[in-house]
This record gives structure tokens, sequence and C-alpha cells, in this order.
């Protein structure tokens, strides 16, 4: 029908002829072959196929949309009829939707969607069969397969491609199979074939009468053509590499080996990593390079959207990468980072928990979860306990593996969505299977096992936590972190200066973190090998609450040789130290020779496998072979990529947990795979999944393939590696035994006297040596005894310069002995050997074998802030004595001085407190004493003058108080006498300054709460008033005194107390101590109103949050008016109160 019949058949203007003309106008193709006001009849041809349409009008047009129905004379592919029909209908709402304007343009709109659609999915070459001439293709069809149809597709898939394939069918020769024009000619004549020249339209025109849209064709096509590619490249050779000391590839630039195919490839294909299509490409490319992969790409990988930001550019596609290149992508932005570290504080930031590497995004949410973990706060927060089962700890519950769930939910939330995305946290279970019970992993856990994951067996990645740990010491250990009035510059002066506390409580967390990666990476490499030594040793003592005399020497021969130094690092001779050994040290000793062979598993509980990257590598080897032979039995590549919903339709709503060859792949060099059973159910589930998707007579082909794969896998492949497997690690045991066998035999020849106790005396020659002693000094740090406790000599030098890759092992050693745990089991120590050994052998204390050297060890713990705040730049080993360490300047005291000054002082108090238990009502010489026969000393204040630097002997004296104050070793009178001498002694010690000892003072309350309701009223005054008097005599500001850890915990004190009734502590009694603390923080009168706490109070101060918090506490458990009454005295706002109340 014309555009002039159209116009005829209406003689009044009509908006729908209007609108047809308009249609018609824009696609003249398009036949109109009737109109009427309820229906449109039109026609389109294209080819050798005809759609006939209906367009029918509904009554209120155009509000409600045109009605599109193909007719039955249609000649289109089965396949695309249902999916043109849905579409046309489609456009005509999306139409009838828009504005009246638009509305009216229904009919162009499905006409050009008719057309557009048609043109799209349809190929038609003149001369190809269609229609009605379909049958005689499929006579050629069926006379190319042959009787057998699947068997002559198999054999073509395998030889022949696609366009030969066709060509068979229809008789042609393809151009690719005519080598030479004359064969072209002579074929076409003699055999009266034409040769087909290589065009792909004949075979999409066949798919598409099958019903399969070109969408669908392109999309198979693009995923064959990646399988080959990706093929091509698992089969290239990698770049040359040259390998470091620890093992690990030197990655090159980009420049180096330009000319290598694969980074040619590299190069061509990163400017396509945003196309969906072409991802899969760069990222099979990138694994497979490996350590190869060029650094100047792997920074590329790791950028960052922004300077400040945490989400990075390329967060999608280092997701795909695996932990291997993620981890490969995070050494190398560390490097990039720590190399630009120019001196300056802002460059030092860059590499610590707190900068902008990518590592620190991922590792600080996970330290912060770790030092936050309660239970672990409040048992590292009391220093001093009663007995040995208190100081037991289960440290394997720290270690012990975190699920999925537990990493995740316990991962922070600030943490950038788009870096959580990446999932380096989580490992992947390789098993399936049912729902296990909900277990409760403690938050320590859950941040190891992050850690854990993120490090991998990455030695550098492993180095750059350890040394962002150092940094994150140096300005919060050390009892730092409770002092919130300082700022981090502060915090560092002071740590030069003064260094930090013994006690820091839970501020020293990191110090135990450090010790948990150490244990928990597996098998340390070899630079880290006595450190891992000293951190097990140290892990055993505090599992069975006690440090042993062959722990300790064991401890000294680590750190011999962790604080070795060498030639040329010495800035002065360590001097001579007179001990019991003198006639050994002028011998220069040798190197401890390391050993772990001997290590007994009674000691070390949870000490790995010796053979474990033995049997690792091993099964790595025996599966790739096994992954190899899978690939050649699977020559289509059916089970090589992950399955898509693209290629199969639906494919993640039927397998949940989805599998391939190449993921297995994926898993087996990641070392995910803990046995060849994890191996063997990953590849029995990748042919369940085939078998399980592939339903009906659509899928017998796969379930046939499946099951024919599965069949020699299970006959062939899997039984030989495992096979394999089992016979290598058969000889490795037997060649272990044998070895074992021989050390045994030459051991047993020759007797070993035990090594001596200096491992090496710095600064003597080496000829002083004879041969002999040479072979005798070989000896394992294992095998040191009591009889070899010795302290280490004295020494302070400079490090060198250069950086090493590895942090400071002598930083991380000190860490490791102040681990708060540690540190209690060492003054625990030193306390029972001072009451059992010089107190009843009336000794003296710097002639004991063991003292000095555990002293030794307190003072080395005492310095580790200050050495982790120089980095390891500078070092000192302190003296066994008690004095303070000189980092700077020559110090001219005799060794052992303070040893010989101050300790016996101690032992004097010790023996006062004890003659005051025994003259006291119920002792022994309470009769001598009755009678004026004895009588209790005087507390001396001179005799403790000038040793208020004496940090170490402070805490001894503190355990020593609270041992005092557990129920049972004392009694009420004598404590009369007993606890002002302790309380002079620390004065003098702290020079009146302990505001900040909150490790004592939490012991100190959890002795004293410990006798409930029967503790004497004597007693619990003694103590607030003790605590009030420090709280005033602060040399601190008013403001750091109000917010000091001395402050909290008094009020938590009496917050306690005041729980168990009026027996202990009364109401009336409890609001008066609270407003004498607060007059002695703020140094006011009693009556006088402290304006500086009202002015925190109201302000909600953070530093004044804790104290508020208790404060809080106590107004809440008073009756309402006397609270109303407490807080008009010291002059709190009513309205303020009252929201600050509601806010808590």
């Amino acid at each position: 029908m014309s555009t002039e019949e159209i116009s005829s058949t209406s003689s009044t203007s009509d908006p729908i002829n209007d609108e047809i003309l308009e249609a018609k106008k824009l696609y003249p193709s398009i036949n109109v072959l009737s109109t009427s006001p309820s229906s449109i009849s039109v026609s389109y041809n294209r080819g050798y196929n005809c759609v006939y349409i209906t367009l029918t009008i509904p009554n209120e047009y155009p509000k409600h949309p045109l009605v599109v129905s193909i007719d039955k004379d249609t000649v289109v592919p089965s396949g695309l009829k249902k999916q043109l029909e849905k579409k046309l209908n489609e456009v005509a709402i999306e139409k009838s939707q828009q504005s009246s304007n638009s509305a009216y343009q229904q009919v162009a709109a499905v006409w050009g969607c008719l057309v557009s659609f048609l043109d799209t999915n349809l190929a038609f070459p003149i001369d190809f069969p269609c229609g009605s001439n379909s049958v005689k293709c499929q006579n050629h069809v069926r006379k190319a397969l042959g009787k057998d149809a699947r068997a002559s597709i198999q054999s073509f898939q395998q030889s022949n491609s696609l366009h030969s394939y066709f060509a068979k069918a229809f008789g042609t020769v393809p151009v690719h199979e005519a080598s030479q024009q004359k064969e072209k000619q002579q074929q076409a004549s003699s055999a009266n074939k034409h040769v087909e020249p290589l065009d792909p339209s004949p075979a999409l025109e066949f798919l598409s009468h099958l019903g399969v849209s070109r969408h669908e064709v392109h999309s198979r096509v693009a995923t064959a053509l990646r399988a080959a590619i990706e093929d091509e490249i698992q089969r290239m050779p990698l770049p040359s590499t040259n390998s470091s000391n620890n093992g690990q590839h030197s990655r090159g630039s980009a420049d180096e080996d330009h000319g290598h195919p694969l980074l040619r490839l590299l190069k061509s294909a990163w400017p396509f990593r945003e196309v969906t299509e072409l991802r899969p490409v760069l990222i099979c490319l990138l694994k497979r390079l490996g350590d190869n992969t060029p650094v100047e790409m792997l920074r590329k990988l790791g950028a960052k959207k922004g300077d400040g930001l945490k989400e990075l550019k390329h967060a999608d596609l280092i997701s795909q990468l695996g932990p291997h290149m993620q981890r490969l992508v995070w050494e190398a932005d560390w490097d990039h980072q720590a190399s630009t570290t120019d001196g300056n504080n802002r460059s030092e930031e860059e590499i610590t928990l707190r900068g902008s590497t990518i590592l620190a995004d991922f590792i600080q949410p996970a330290v912060d979860q770790y030092v936050n973990d309660g239970a672990l706060v409040q048992a590292a927060e009391l220093a001093f306990v009663g007995g040995i089962s208190e100081r037991r700890l289960a440290t394997k519950s720290r270690r012990m593996e975190a699920k999925d769930s537990d990493v995740t939910g316990g991962a922070d939330e600030t943490t950038s969505g788009t870096l959580a995305s990446i999932g380096v946290g989580g490992k992947t279970s390789s098993k399936g299977g049912k729902d296990e019970p909900k277990t409760t992993t403690p938050s320590s856990a859950q941040s190891i096992t992050s850690i854990k994951e993120t490090v991998g067996r990455r030695p550098k990645l492993l180095g750059a936590v350890l040394d962002m740990l150092i940094s994150e010491y140096a300005t919060s250990g050390g009892g730092l972190g409770n002092i919130h009035s300082m700022t981090v510059a502060e915090k560092k002066k002071k740590l030069l200066m003064d260094g930090g506390s013994i006690l820091g409580g839970a501020t020293n967390l990191t110090c135990t973190l450090v010790s948990d990666i150490l244990l928990s990476f597996g098998q340390l490499p070899r630079s880290y090998e006595a450190l891992g030594i000293l951190a097990r040793l140290l892990d055993a003592a505090v599992q069975v609450g006690s440090i042993s005399d062959n722990t300790l020497a064991q401890i000294q021969g680590c750190l011999r040789t962790l604080f070795r130094p060498t030639d040329s690092d010495l800035s002065q001779k360590p001097p001579v130290t007179p001990t019991k050994m003198t006639q050994d040290t002028s011998q220069s000793g040798k190197k401890i020779k390391l050993s772990l062979k001997n290590i007994p598993t009674k000691i070390f509980p949870d000490h790995p496998i010796d053979d474990s990257e033995f049997e690792r590598k091993l099964l790595q080897k025996v599966l790739k072979k096994a992954i190899a032979l899978m690939k050649e039995n699977d020559p289509q590549g059916l089970f090589l990529n992950p399955v898509t919903d693209a290629i199969a339709p639906g494919y993640s709503s039927i397998i949940k947990r989805p599998m391939c060859i190449r993921t297995i792949e994926e898993q087996m060099m990641e070392s995910s795979y803990d046995s060849i059973e994890d191996f063997r159910d990953d590849t029995l589930l990748m042919f369940a999944n085939c078998v399980k998707y592939n339903v009906g007579d659509a899928g017998q082909w796969f379930r046939v393939e499946a099951q024919r794969q599965k069949q020699l896998w299970k006959e062939k492949i899997y039984p030989e590696a495992k096979s394999k497997l089992s016979t290598e690690k058969s000889k490795r045991k037997a060649a272990l035994k044998k070895a074992k066998a021989n050390e045994t035999t030459a051991a047993g020849s020759k007797k070993r006297k035990p090594p001596p106790p200096l491992a090496f005396a710095p600064g003597m020659k080496k000829s002083a040596v004879p041969t002999s002693e040479k072979k005798k000094d070989d000896a394992a740090i294992n095998n040191l005894t009591a009889k070899d406790v010795d302290p280490l000599p004295p020494w302070r030098y400079k490090r060198r310069k250069k950086e090493v890759e590895i942090p400071s092992l002598q930083c991380l050693a000190s860490m490791l002995l102040a681990d708060p745990f540690v540190i209690r089991l060492l003054v625990d120590k030193i306390e029972k050997i001072v009451r059992a050994d010089i107190m009843k052998n009336k000794s003296v204390p710097s002639g004991n074998a063991l003292l000095p050297s555990l002293l030794q060890l307190l003072n080395i713990a005492k310095i580790s802030t200050q050495l982790c705040a120089m980095k390891g730049k500078r070092l000192a080993i302190p003296d066994a004595g008690l004095k303070e360490i000189l980092m700077e300047g020559e110090d001219r005291s005799l060794p052992y001085e303070t040893l010989r000054n101050f300790l016996p002082l101690f032992s004097k108090l010790l023996l006062d407190v004890d003659l005051d238990k025994r003259i006291a009502f119920g002792g022994d010489l309470y009769d001598a004493a009755a009678q004026s026969l004895l009588a209790p000393s005087d507390v001396m204040d001179a005799e403790w003058n000038g040793a208020s630097s004496l940090q170490d002997l402070r805490v001894i004296v503190e355990g020593a108080l609270i041992h005092l104050m557990q129920p049972g070793n004392t009694n009420e009178v004598a404590l009369q006498n007993q606890f002002p001498r302790f309380v002079n002694a620390l004065d003098k010690l702290s020079d009146g300054n302990m505001i900040h000892e909150k490790p004592f003072f939490i012991s100190l309350s959890h002795a004293l709460l410990r006798y409930k309701t029967k503790l004497p009223h004597s007693t619990r005054d003694l103590v607030t008033n003790v605590m009030i008097k420090w709280l005033r005599l602060s040399k601190d500001s008013n403001e750091s005194c109000l917010c000091s850890a001395l402050h909290e915990c008094f009020m938590r004190l009496l917050n306690e107390w005041a729980s168990l009734g009026n027996a202990v502590l009364s109401r009336d009694l409890f609001l008066s101590l609270s407003e004498q603390a607060i007059a002695a923080a703020d140094k006011q009168g009693d009556e006088q109103q402290s304006a500086l706490f009202v002015s925190l109070w109201i302000k909600n101060d953070a530093q004044f949050a804790l104290v508020k918090e208790q404060y809080l506490r106590m107004l809440t458990s008073t009756p309402e008016k006397t609270a109303e009454s407490w807080k008009e005295k010291l002059g709190i706002p009513d309205e303020k109160a009252d929201a600050m109340d509601t806010s808590s």
C-alpha cells in the first residue's frame, strides 16, 4: 500500500494515519498490507525470510500500548520468532509510558525495532538455501555426518575448523585447504567443486535456523578464542629470572627482556584492562608471569584512586588474580614506599601502620582488633598474679585457625569496601559439605588468621609487617598508649630520653602480636631462625607459667646470636665482666650453632613438623603432573575454564560451588591443598557438577564425556599420583632415619663438653682460641643447660647505615622480652630467687648465678621502646645490674655496682616485712615483742636515695607488694608496719610519680577484691590514703592527673567495694573519697571546687572518658537526691550532667 493509498483510506485527519505516514517515510522497506481503526497489518522481506505482523490498536491509544503479534505465515528461524515478538511488545510499552507526543510514535518505534533486529541476527548470502529449500541443506548435513553423527562431530572438532566442517557438509572446498592457486583450479574443474572463501556467513545462517542468536555465537567464539590464547600463554616459556639469596625471583623493569612475547603481550593487553571480554586474557597472562611480572606493572596494579584514599583503581582486577599475585602487588608497593624514604618524618610515616601502603590498609584493622581483644587486654593488664595457675596462659587459642565467617565478621568496618572486596583476609576452603556448627573464635585468633592469609609465605611481607609493628610499638608501647595528653612527637622524645615503662600492660600487646606472627608463620626464613627459637622458648614458658633454668640459658644463647656485633659495628670494646666464668672470657667464643632438630616436643607442643616444607613442595610437584595429564585427557577444554552464566544459562543458581581445572591448578600453585585427598575431593566435585547441570537429552553428550574423563582419572591419573607421593615420602623418611642414626653414632663415640656460656667475646683476637676448643664450641642452643647461664657482656655500638630487607632482629628480640606475659614470669622468678635462695641462705644478691641474667633481661625489655624508636640504628646490651642504660656518652661506673648497692635494700625490705609479721599478734616472736625485747625497725627514707632511675627494681618491689596483699600472706596488724615500708620504697623509686602505673594498680585491686566482704577497714584505709597521696604528689599537669590511670583505677576499686555493700565501703565514705580524689588530682583543697574537673566533664573530653565512666557508675548506684547534691557541691550543671547521663 503506497502513501497515497494510506491517505485516501481516511477522509479526515486521523492521528494514527499521520503516524503511519511518518513511519513509512522513516522505514520505506516496510510494506503496509491493510489499516483499520483497530489494527494495522505490515510485512517485511529480508532475503529468504519474510515477517508478517499485526499491530492491534487499543481503545485508549496512545495511553495504552500497541499489541504486536507475529502471523503464522512468517518465515524466520523458530528460535528467533518468540524473541522478536517479545522485543516488539517491549518497545511499544516503553513508548506508551513516555509523554503524549512521544506516545504517538509507537508505530515508528515498532517498525524500527523490527528492521534492526532482523538485520542484526540474520545473514543472507544470495546462493544459500533457506525456507523451503532448507530440506536440501538438511540432507547434505545428514550425508556429511554419516550414521554416527556424534562420532563424526567429535572427530571433526579434533582435527578441523568449523569452516571445514560446513564446507564438507555442502560439498565445497575451504580456501585454507587449497595451498596453491593451481590446486584450487584443478580441484574445482575435476571434482566439479568450487573453492569457498573463508566467509562465516553460511555457518551463521545455519546456526540462526537452529535458533542460535548472533550474540550467543559471538559469545561462544570469544570464549573459545580466549581459551586458545590462555592455553598458548600457559605453554610459552617464562622470561629469564635471577634467583636471589632467599629463593625469591628478582623482578626487573619492563625494559629488561622486552623482546619476550609474554612481556610484549602484557604491554599490549594492559590498555584493554577495562574491556570485560579481554580482561581474562590479561589475568591469565599475569598469573602465568607470576614472580616474573615487571615491577612497574605491579605498581600500576596497586595504584590508588587518589592521595589519602584507600580505594584501589584496579580493585576488581586484583581480586581475580589470586593471593600470590596480590602479595606481589603488596610487595612492590611496599618497596616503592620504602625506597622513597629519605629520613624525614613524613616519609617514615608512610611505611608504618598509619601510612599509605596497601599492606598497611590490610594489616592495621587486624592489629587494632588484636590489641583491643577484651580477654587479652584484661590478662595483659594483670601484671602480678597470685599463683602459677594464673600465670599460665593458653597461647594456642590466640593462633587457632579462624573460619571465613569469623575473619570477615571480625574485620574493621572502617576498612574501604573496595579493599575488602579483594578478599585477602579469608581463606577459601577446598571442601564442601554440611554446615558446621558455629563456634566462637577469639578476636585475636581472627586477627592472626587475617594477617597470616595476607602475608602468606612471603618473607618480604613478613619483614614489612614486623617493621610496621616496630614503629607502632615505638609510639604506643611501654605504657605511653595510656598517656593521652602527649603528642606522638613528645612520646618519641620521652622514649629517647627516659625509655618506656617495663610494665606496659595492654600497650605492650604489640610485642605479643610479634610473637604470635612468628609462631604462626610456619617455617621461618634462615635469617629469622634464632628469633623463632627465642619466640618458641618464651611461648613455652608462658604456657607452663614459669621460666626454668635451662630455658633461661637457651634464651641467652639466642640473644648472643641476635645481638652479636661485627668488628666494624663496634664503637667501643666491651668491658671485661667479672663473672664466675672469668677464666673463659679471655678466649674468643664462637657463634652458637642454630639447630631445630633436637627440640623436644614437650617443650614446644605446637612446634611444626621439620619436614613440612619438603612435603609441601613434593605434593605440589606430584599434583602439577596430574593436572597436566587431566588437560591432555580433555582435548575439547570442557573442564578447563570456569563456567559462567553466559556460557551455561542458570549455572550459578544450580551449581553452588563451581570447580574447574584452572581453579584446581591455582590452588595447587598457592599450596592450598594440605593433602592429596583435598585434590581428589575438588576433582570429583568438578565431574559431579557437570552431571548435575547437564540433565535430559540435551546434556547426554556432556554426561558421557564427564564419565569418560572421570573413569580415566580414577583408574590411572589419581592412583599414579598417590603412589608417587607415597614412594617419595618413604624415601625421604628412610633418608632422615639414616641421617639421625649416623648423628647418634657420632655423638656416642665421643662425649662433648657443654659449650662455654659466652658464645663470643667481642674485641678479642681469634687466635686466642685453640683449635680443639673450636670443635667443642660448636653446640646447639637447645643443648644449653642451667650451668651455662651467664650474663651477656655489655656494650654499645652503632649499626651500619645501609638498609637491609629484614627488620632489626635486635628490636624484635627486645619486643619478645617486653611481652607483658613474659615480664611477669621474669619478675616472679626474681622474687622467688630472692626469697628462697638469698634470704634463706643469707647470701649476697650479686653472687647468685641466675639473678644477674634475669635482671639483664628486664633491662633489655626496658630499652625495647628506645631500640624500636631508633629502628635498631643504635644498639646496647645493658649491664647485668640495675643501673640506667646510657645510649650516649661513656659509662665509667663499675660493673654490677647498682646490683651490689640497691638489691640488698630489697632483701632488707623483705626481711623487715617478715619480722613485722613475726612480732605481730599471732607470730612466733609476739611474746618477745610484748616484753619490749623486739621492736619493728623504723622506716628509713635516706637509704633509697638515688634509686629513682631503677625502674626494674621498682617493678620488683611492686610485685612483692602485690604478693604481700594476697589473702593469707599477712595479717591486719602486721600490715600497718609493712605497707608503709613498701610505700616509702616506691616513693623513692618512682620519685613520687606513680599515676601511670596502670598494671600495678589493676593487680593491686585484683588482690584486694579477693578478700570480698572480709577486707579489714584498716587495710582499706591504708590503700585509699596512699592512692590519694600519689594523686597529690604527682609532678604531671593537673589535667593529666585527672585523666590518669591511677584516678580511673581508684574509682573502679571504690565502685567494686561499694557493690559488696556497706560492710566494705559505705555510700557516704564512697562519695567523700571521690571528692578527695578530685581535689588531690587538681591540687585543690578538700572544700574547693575543681573547675578543671567540671570543664572536662562538660566538654566530654575523650581523655577523660574512662574516668568519667566510673563516676557515672557511682552516681547510677547512688540515690537521686544524693547524686544531685554531690554534683551541685562540685559545680556540675544539672542540665549538662543529665545530658551526659542519658548519652552514657
